[in-house]
């Protein structure tokens, strides 16, 4: 009887030990099937491990940041077609012209049309010298006719108004434009209420014209007065560095002016948020009416790509609600003058072009802020769902070799530079971008596609690169 009970003993611990063994896989094959599996690229060689959740901060990629401008009357159907093609978020129908003489009804209908179909969103300026009237017919036409099938939500109201005073002391800027500004805010908003007005469009970062009209003495951030909406939604300007250097490397000395501005204009937002207490969808938001070189000898350029790419990741990682540059098309893509055009006199995409196509198709949802070990490289990223892209921007004259880490604690600069992204993710890949190129990497269902695009091929005008890796 013993011998009987002690091999029943021993048969009954073999069957819990297999119960725990079998209860344990099936909780890591769970655990790791809810944590799926990530793919590392090392070289071509493929090594399957176990995902590491993101942590981010919680910096959402407007669906409308990369924008361009309609300048001005009529642009040819192929524009039209290489300005979608572009896939860009939004287009502002505004710029001085059309503070002096508003396009008829019927261009205005024709270009939201083409808008609206290609998926962007239309931002429409009204002039600051028209009567209030007209702004609000304007907003009934496109928001209660509802002529394009599909109300306008983003507005403009005048357009740098400094320069159109013949640029005064900036200390009377804020009274020059608080009483048309609210005017017409007043007037717009009493159609709809719903529309967000972004303003006033200043040629470039005037701070104390700005300290002025947001919450300031010449306040326009306030409610109008009985109303639960806002005079205006978010602080809108412009700028074109004006270096004189014929040496000016856009990429680098371009770039940092425009990053202290809007630097400048985010802290500015949350001040002011802050201070009237705005949260939610009532919070003041910002965004970039125009921008680009500063004439059209500059605007062919390859360092203007590059400044274009870094002016988006600046406005990705401050939340701007848009960057809208100048412009489709004009004074024929001479190269000169007032050509500020993202395509080239012979319909070819130039490098500001290529580069706003890169950031709209491939990068959305939430910002990864990236690190580089050598300052002539910037490298900033996004994650959308089980989607993780990166942009690389060499700046540097030399082949760079590098190590891309997609998260913010693995450093790696053996052979190459280090570069990180916050992107929570252990996946890695090492490689070399050309000089003066800028690449674009995406992870997607366990592939890595690269797209590259270098100064060679903005000078001969070809497209980027795809390569499934």
């Amino acid at each position: 009887m013993k011998l009987q009970q002690s091999n029943n003993n021993n048969n009954i611990n073999k069957i819990m030990k297999n119960k725990f063994f079998a209860i344990l896989v099936i909780f890591l094959f769970l655990g790791f099937s809810c944590s799926e599996e990530r793919v590392v690229f090392i070289d071509g060689d493929i090594i399957t491990e176990p995902v590491i959740e993101p942590v981010l901060e919680n910096v959402e990629i407007s669906p409308m940041l990369v924008g361009n401008n309609v300048w001005y009357r009529n642009p040819s159907d192929m524009v039209w077609q290489l300005t979608a093609d572009s896939g860009v978020q939004s287009l502002r129908i505004g710029g001085n012209g059309y503070n002096d003489n508003m396009p008829s009804n019927t261009e205005l209908i024709d270009w939201v049309n083409r808008i609206q179909a290609m998926g962007a969103e239309p931002i429409m300026q009204v002039s600051q010298h028209d009567p209030a009237s007209n702004a609000a017919a304007l907003v009934k036409l496109f928001n209660v006719d509802l002529v394009t099938g599909k109300a306008i939500k983003y507005w403009n109201i005048g357009n740098e108004p400094w320069l159109e005073a013949n640029r005064p002391a900036t200390s009377t800027v804020g009274a020059i434009v608080e009483p048309y500004f609210k005017d017409r805010a007043a007037a717009m908003k009493e159609v709809d209420p719903t529309i967000k007005i972004y303003g006033p469009d200043f040629a470039y970062y005037i701070e104390d014209a700005i300290d002025d009209l947001f919450g300031g003495k010449n306040n326009i951030a306030g409610k109008v007065p009985g109303k639960d909406y806002y005079y205006c939604d978010g602080l809108a300007w412009h700028r074109y560095p004006q270096s004189d250097s014929a040496n000016q490397n856009l990429a680098y000395e371009g770039l940092a002016d425009f990053e202290t501005s809007i630097k400048k204009c985010k802290e500015k937002i949350d001040a002011v948020n802050k201070q009237l207490n705005r949260t939610g969808d009532d919070a003041l938001g910002w965004g970039i009416g125009e921008f680009n070189a500063r004439d059209g000898a500059w605007v062919h350029n390859w360092g203007n790509g590059q400044m274009f790419a870094g002016i988006l990741n600046l406005c990705m990682k401050y939340e701007a609600k848009y960057a809208t540059t100048w412009s489709m098309f004009e004074n024929g893509g001479s190269r000169s003058g007032t050509d500020y055009s993202f395509i080239d006199g012979n319909m070819t995409p130039r490098a500001t072009y290529r580069h706003m196509e890169m950031v709209a198709k491939n990068f959305g949802g939430l910002y990864a802020e990236g690190k580089s070990s050598k300052s002539d490289v910037i490298v900033f990223g996004s994650v959308q769902g089980g989607k993780i892209s990166v942009m690389l921007i060499n700046r540097a004259n030399s082949l760079t070799q590098f190590n891309l880490n997609l998260n913010s604690t693995t450093v790696n600069t053996t052979g190459g530079i280090a570069l990180n992204i916050n992107a929570g993710s252990d996946l890695t890949y090492s490689g070399s971008i050309e000089a003066l190129a800028t690449h674009t990497y995406i992870f997607e269902n366990g592939k890595i596609t690269r797209i590259a695009y270098t100064s060679s091929d903005f000078s001969g005008g070809r497209a980027p690169v795809v390569t499934e890796l």
